[in-house]
């Protein structure tokens, strides 16, 4: 059992990987080009039975054009910081759903996916983006594929102790598939990816020439609407640091980041909208 311990050991030593722009130390178990191929099947499966908004509507098209401009924000950031672009790996595809839930999210691969009902409390392009960012970034800091590889270390270490005291436990093993579904779609990230995510959003959006000072009217609005029924968080909202605390997170970040930041968006070309 000791030995078998030290392997476990051993194997999430050389799994672990940094994110990029925040340096955090990551479990990273399986190799992005197989994760973002298991991605976009069951995206692709996911949009067959959404109620997928058309890409000629307004509301899309406005989507988009904030979407490319995050994007290129993306780019710029890596090309001025002279890092590894991670970006040359990711094949962006934004999805606008027809869904009476306030809730935004993204897979590994750069597959993101915008609720009708999230734009109303986003309200304009800056609360927009101030969303698209933070999704990005989830996306940049390989949020999907470490919540999949705990998962499946935790999968792996479950079935090791099961064979080493001659226990079962009941259910079949998860696929890979599976995995990805529930920590790709339906399960949400966890505090401290969310918050990853805030900070390297308000970077982006900012790079973007998009208003970072909206992100703090944006969560007001969040936990006004939290209120308004009944103190239960909307999804976007679900597992996420509180709107207070992210709002003092924003007021603490805001005056750094522009500082750093916002002279990076007269570097590029951003499409207007």
């Amino acid at each position: 059992m000791k030995k078998i311990l030290t392997i476990l050991f051993l194997i999430f030593l050389i799994s672990c990987e940094t994110v990029p722009v925040s340096e955090r130390k990551q479990l990273i178990l399986l190799p992005d080009s197989y994760i973002n191929k298991q991605s976009a099947k069951a995206y692709q499966q996911f949009l067959s039975k959404a109620n997928v908004v058309s890409k000629s509507d307004r509301q899309n098209q406005e989507l988009q054009v904030i979407a490319k401009n995050i994007e290129n924000a993306i780019h710029q950031y890596f090309i001025l910081e002279n890092k590894p672009d991670p970006t040359k790996k990711i094949n962006w595809e934004v999805n606008l759903v027809k869904e009476e839930q306030v809730n935004a999210w993204a897979m590994p691969g750069g597959k993101i996916t915008f609720y009708t009902k999230i734009l109303e409390i986003a309200e304009n392009k800056d609360g927009i983006a101030a969303i698209m960012a933070h999704e990005m970034a989830h996306v940049i800091g390989r949020h999907g594929n470490e919540r999949m590889s705990q998962a499946l270390l935790l999968d792996v270490a479950t079935t090791v102790a099961q064979t080493a005291t001659g226990t079962t436990l009941q259910g079949g093993a998860k696929t890979t598939y599976n995995l990805l579904r529930a920590y790709g779609i339906f399960l949400p990230f966890g505090r401290k990816q969310e918050t990853e995510s805030d900070y390297l959003g308000l970077i982006f959006m900012t790079i973007a020439g998009y208003d970072p000072e909206e992100t703090i009217k944006l969560w007001e609005r969040m936990g006004a609407h939290a209120k308004k029924k009944g103190g239960a968080p909307p999804e976007f909202m679900s597992t996420h640091p509180s709107s207070e605390n992210r709002i003092e997170n924003f007021k603490k970040w805001i005056p750094e980041v522009k500082n750093k930041y916002s002279s990076y968006q007269h570097n590029y070309f951003f499409i207007e909208n």
